[in-house]
């Protein structure tokens, strides 16, 4: 046997295969949508009518701080302000206002409402003020800068009433934190105006007590500094260059003195060093001659030594004279120069202090001036947030006020109808579901050839579907009452495919018939093919084999008092126990009522050589069995069979009931023939089993006789 998946035929996924299983549904889905339709209606029905007002508004901000520009805000920024305004909007702080607004404590319906509301630490008012908000909805209309707010009522007039109400006290209390927050400013503002005037007070002593500190009651004039400094500089230049003569002279020898190194410009008198230097020469002069002349022992000569060593003496002390006044002459010009340089350095310092101390004093002064400048400023910007404060207003504005509504906003009946029907479509596809994944029925060829993995034989449809205007509700006779119908077809092409497939080595052909479960039509099929087969001009027996119901015998052979049994145990011959069908020509051999107390009737070899008798006197041997799961009879005939059939009820049998019965047959070493779908709707199988051969009953109708 082939390989058996649980995988239904309509996973391959088309879409007319789909389709075809929804319709095996349809009823109960149909069924599911109206009941549910039906139940939405009646909630639209009880549910009582309720109104709803909205009343539009738009966030448009001011500025908070006069004068200042209108901020430029991005769009994350500005979602967030408008979400802040509609949850201000269902704030509890406006729902009180509202209530005070309209005398809401008065309303019974709300003081009703507002019983399961009232706690420890909360107060009736807004125990009202809550069960108000729970008839509220407010929220931002796209993502535009208007926001909407609803009210549900009853009274369509109360609804548009409170909307209005509640859109007014949104701006009241929006207003209320726009002063509130111009209060915060006029506080910080005047907290700041004090600061800052304290500060240029502070500011302005500072510049005043550095003027005194540093004896500025004046600005320096600083021309004048250069002027000053500009003479010293002068008078310094000159002091240091006859400081240097000085010091020249004063290192100068006497006799670069006497010589006249002095010059014509040297303070000191050298008219004395000049006559003996002159009486020196001459002294010299005489002495040189009388050396000449007379030779060292001359007399004269003695003596002229002596003048001339007296005046050499006479002019060392005056070069010595010179030069302690030249000395003199020279530390007094070092002490001018001195005093020159000291008075300079002092200029000098002067003026750099009053660098300094302007420079300092001109920082003070500007930050005096900012100070003064920044107070000016916030003092300006308080009048003017002082003057702005009387034309404060909200920052959104009511863009629609609340209409009277005229249509009830719930229950929204389409909308309750829709939602029923959804709600049974969706009942109704799991419904569906369970019966397809959980039941796993079998309905059409796809079905037997890809779950059970056998062949198919055919469809027997139940009498109703597949007969107009039926003699009898048997389905046995039906075949005999109708020979032409596609019902006696159905049986037809069971018997054709069975004595096909089946071997004739062995003489008479030997088909079983059996199923998975009991009440699967076997009885009737059994009897219905072998009918088939006799009214063929064909020898047939019917063997009934169900050793615990005896079906076939019952239907067939009722006052049998020898069977099967007897046979096998020879109390009985074979022509006795064989009863024949006189309208079909059939042979049944029937199981008396004694038969179920011989469970091992089927195993003996009497069974064996009766059957190899009966393949000898017919053509064909039809033998209704046990069904498989039930007992272990058919699986100890099956090696008898030349072909064996498995029915599976249509839409009944499980699937995995099938399988398993396959397995159990398989089990033995024979191998099923083909399996048949029984007790078929025919008028259901056509409309729904696209691919199906039922599919296609109503063209072949007219081809089936009608009587």
């Amino acid at each position: 046997m082939a390989d058996v998946t649980t995988m239904r035929i309509d996973e391959r996924q088309d879409l007319a295969g789909l389709f075809s299983r929804l319709k095996r549904h349809l009823p109960i889905m149909l069924g599911c949508i109206v009941a549910m339709v039906a139940v939405a209606a009646g909630i639209g029905k009880i549910v009582p009518r309720r109104y709803t007002a909205i009343a539009q508004l738009e966030y448009t901000p001011p500025s908070v701080v006069a004068g200042a520009p209108q901020p430029q805000l991005s769009d994350l920024a500005r979602d967030a302000k408008i979400d802040a305004q509609v949850q201000t909007m269902k704030s509890l702080a406006v729902a009180t206002r509202v209530v005070d607004q309209l005398r809401l404590d008065r309303d019974p319906e709300l003081r009703a409402a507002a019983k399961a509301l009232v706690t420890g630490s909360a107060t009736g008012k807004q125990a009202i003020a809550g069960a108000l908000l729970t008839n509220l909805d407010a929220a931002r209309i796209g993502t535009t800068s208007l926001f909407e707010v609803g009210y549900t009522d009853r009274n369509p007039l109360k609804a548009m009433q409170v909307a209005n109400a509640f859109a007014q006290a949104f701006m009241a209390e929006n207003l209320q934190a726009r002063l509130s927050e111009f209060s915060d400013v006029d506080a910080r503002l005047a907290g700041q105006l004090d600061a800052l005037r304290r500060k240029v007070e502070q500011a302005d002593a500072t510049v005043a007590a550095f003027r005194v500190r540093n004896n500025l009651l004046e600005l320096p004039d600083s021309a004048t500094a250069e002027q000053e400094i500009a003479a010293i500089r002068s008078a310094l230049a000159s002091a240091r260059a006859e400081e240097a003569a000085a010091r020249a002279r004063s290192a100068a020898s006497g006799a670069t003195i006497v010589g006249g190194g002095g010059g014509t410009s040297s303070p000191y008198s050298t008219a004395t060093l000049s006559s003996l230097r002159q009486q020196r020469a001459q002294v010299a002069a005489r002495v040189a001659a009388l050396e000449t002349r007379y030779g060292e022992r001359y007399p004269a000569l003695a003596d002229a030594r002596q003048e001339l060593d007296a005046i050499d003496a006479q002019v060392a002390r005056e070069r010595r004279d010179l030069s302690r006044s030249a000395g003199a002459a020279a530390q007094a010009a070092g002490s001018t120069t001195a005093s020159l340089e000291a008075s300079l350095a002092a200029a000098q310092a002067r003026q750099a202090n009053d660098v300094r101390a302007s420079v300092d004093l001109a920082e003070l002064q500007r930050a005096a001036q900012n100070a003064r400048d920044a107070y000016q400023q916030l003092l300006n910007t308080s009048t003017q947030q002082n003057a702005q404060r009387s034309i404060v207003r909200p920052d959104s504005r009511i863009a629609a006020p609340a209409s009277l509504p005229l249509t009830p906003s719930s229950p929204n009946v389409p909308l309750l109808l829709f939602m029923g029907a959804v709600l049974g479509v969706a009942i109704g596809l799991a419904i569906a579901y369970v019966r397809e994944r959980w039941v796993q029925g079998l309905d059409t060829v796809d079905d037997i050839e890809a779950m059970l993995g056998v062949d198919y034989f055919n469809s027997v449809p139940t009498p109703a579907s597949a007969i107009d205007q039926p003699r009898t509700g048997d389905a046995a006779e039906a075949l005999l009452l109708h020979p032409l119908s596609a019902y006696a077809e159905a049986y037809r092409n069971i018997a054709t495919s069975l004595s096909f497939c089946a071997s004739s080595a062995r003489g008479g052909k030997i088909l079983g018939i059996t199923s998975a479960l009991p009440r699967e039509g076997k009885t009737t099929t059994a009897t219905s093919i072998a009918r088939v087969l006799a009214t063929g001009g064909s020898r047939t027996l019917l063997l009934d084999t169900d050793l615990r119901r005896r079906s076939a015998s019952i239907a067939l052979a009722p006052q049998a008092h020898v069977g099967l049994g007897e046979v096998l145990a020879g109390t009985a011959t074979l022509d006795d126990a064989i009863v024949r069908e006189e309208a079909t020509g059939l042979d049944v051999l029937p199981l008396a009522a004694t038969a179920g107390a011989a469970p091992h009737l089927l195993e003996t070899a009497e069974f064996a050589a009766l059957l190899a008798e009966l393949r000898r006197r017919y053509d064909h041997i039809v033998v209704d069995t046990a069904p498989v799961l039930a007992v272990a009879d058919t699986r100890l005939l099956a090696r008898h069979f030349d072909a064996l059939a498995l029915l599976v009820r249509w839409r009944a049998t499980p699937a995995r009931a099938a399988r398993a019965a396959l397995h159990q047959i398989a089990s033995v070493g024979v191998d099923v023939t083909g399996v048949a779908l029984t007790m078929v709707d025919l008028r259901a199988q056509a409309h729904a089993e696209f691919g199906d051969p039922s599919y296609y009953a109503d063209y072949m109708k007219d081809y089936y006789a009608k009587a």
